[in-house]
């Protein structure tokens, strides 16, 4: 399970890996010295091809139709104004915990819809559609935490959003989130951020090439595991199913929303670091793969959840999937550590997370 969030009303380009999984959209009530790969690094990833600065410009002149209102601040030194395309379940936390840290800030969530747009607001995020950001603002700091479902040419708007980036404005930075989909390893071992990569001609293409977009434009890569919260991941679409067509000793690595969030914006602030990140690949996981049948026991034990899950294929062994592991992750960010441990703890601790605390996403 590699799934990125996604959010019904922010569509901004098909195909991110992600192998977009069935659950990403359920909801039920109730390490050591960093190394990273670097552009230009032949080790780091396979041989792409390069989006030239001009077709990156063309697409980004092409991203808004009408010129507008929604346009960044001149970028003055020290301006901390962040753009966020898709402001998701990931994105908008994202953008909560940097106008929290960065009051004076302007924080804009470009979206495909207006749907979300009041919830946006509510926590400190300007929202605006394509149509509504003038078409040529830039912005010191940008995330693109967009899912690849709602665009016909995903590379293509990731670089959009790369020449929406001011990369000369002081301190600034971009982050796109990825998916460790696009990891080879599938025999039950340890990966970290230093992986080697699935080849191209399958369906990862669109996530390497956006990585490789991002990475030559200076900014940087964040590789996230299986994302869940309280109500939404692959233990609610299993407890909704009930009969799943999976091993139940199928392993699965997993990170909350809330922390993947916290690790996008530690990355975006150059935490542990003298100067902003560029062109670097973090990793964003908690450290503590489970099977499938261990994380729905933690579900149904924890008194949250009721239900039951039948595993409808036999049990694989264990030199399946990948256990990752991001402890360079950590070290490189001053210490970085998620808020929720892991998932078992989370649900024995009684799963309350800002999402279903607040029900503002």
């Amino acid at each position: 399970m590699h799934c990125l969030q996604t959010n019904p009303s922010i569509r901004l380009k098909a195909a991110h890996h992600r192998g977009r999984c069935a659950w990403a959209n359920t909801r039920l009530a109730p390490s050591s010295t960093a190394t990273f790969h670097k552009q230009g690094n032949p080790s780091a990833a396979p041989t792409l091809p390069l989006l030239s600065r001009r077709d990156m410009l063309a697409v980004a002149g092409s991203i808004s139709a009408s010129p507008v209102a929604m346009a960044a601040s001149a970028n003055p030194n020290g301006s901390k104004d962040l753009l966020i395309v898709g402001p998701g379940v990931l994105g908008a936390y994202a953008g909560k915990l940097w106008k929290d840290a960065n009051p004076s800030a302007k924080v804009v969530g470009v979206t495909n819809t207006e749907s979300n747009h009041a919830k946006l607001a509510k926590i400190g995020i300007s929202p605006a559609t394509h149509a509504e950001l003038a078409a040529d603002a830039k912005f010191p700091y940008v995330l693109f935490s967009a899912p690849p479902s709602g665009s016909p040419d995903y590379p293509a708007a990731v670089a959009a959003a790369v020449a929406r980036w001011d990369s000369s404005a002081p301190g600034g930075s971009f982050v796109f989130t990825s998916s460790m989909s696009v990891c080879a390893v599938d025999d039950g071992s340890q990966v970290t951020e230093e992986c080697p990569l699935v080849p191209l001609g399958g369906p990862q293409d669109k996530l390497l090439l956006a990585e490789q977009a991002v990475l030559k434009g200076g900014g940087n890569v964040v590789r996230l595991v299986g994302l869940y919260h309280a109500q939404r991941g692959a233990h609610t679409y299993f407890l909704k199913v009930g009969q799943v067509p999976r091993p139940g000793d199928n392993l699965v690595n997993l990170l909350h929303y809330e922390d993947a969030a916290a690790l996008a914006v530690a990355v975006l602030a150059g935490a542990g670091a003298s100067a902003p990140y560029r062109g670097r690949v973090f990793l964003g996981c908690d450290n503590h793969p489970v099977t499938f049948r261990d994380m729905m026991d933690a579900c149904t034990s924890s008194g949250v959840f009721k239900g039951s899950v039948t595993w409808m294929q036999p049990d694989q062994g264990p030199n399946k999937s990948k256990r990752t592991d991001n402890s360079a992750t950590r070290a490189a960010l001053g210490g970085w550590a998620p808020k929720y441990a892991s998932f078992v703890s989370f649900m024995a601790e009684g799963a309350r997370d800002w999402y279903n605390t607040t029900n503002l996403m």
